[in-house]
């Protein structure tokens, strides 16, 4: 989930403080944007307030949410595991590529991206660390 970050700087002899705004987490770059009357700072649904004015978008700092990568050792890597299906009739491959993104040869990884085949493997790799 997204978060709206504020901090204000504030100088004697200034009447209002200078806000900035930063989006933290999601994949959406921020943007603002008006429903039902009022004005956000989206993601994240940061309610501006009626005598406050709308902040350009280059001025809000965006840091994306990024996924952790498991921890795999490096020896792993670009090594093939031969798992077999759950009725036991087929072999599947599963790799760890470079990147660190593991691969399954398995159709249900061709349509979700995951499968009970790189889980088993993930176990496997991690009890041995």
């Amino acid at each position: 989930m997204a978060k709206v970050l504020v901090s204000e700087f504030y100088q004697h002899g200034w009447k209002k403080p200078k806000r900035k705004y930063a989006v933290k987490g999601g994949l959406i770059p921020p943007f603002t944007m008006e429903h039902l009357g009022e004005r956000y700072i989206m993601p994240g649904w940061y309610k501006l307030k009626q005598n406050e004015e709308t902040p350009n978008i280059e001025d809000i700092a965006f840091y994306p949410y990024k996924a952790n990568k498991p921890n795999i050792p490096n020896n792993m890597k670009n090594k093939v595991h031969k798992v077999t299906s759950s009725k036991g009739d087929k072999e599947y491959e599963v790799s760890v590529n470079s990147s660190g993104d593991f691969v399954c040869t398995c159709p249900g990884y061709g349509f979700r991206r995951r499968c009970r085949h790189i889980d088993y493997v993930k176990k496997e790799l991690l009890a041995l660390a």
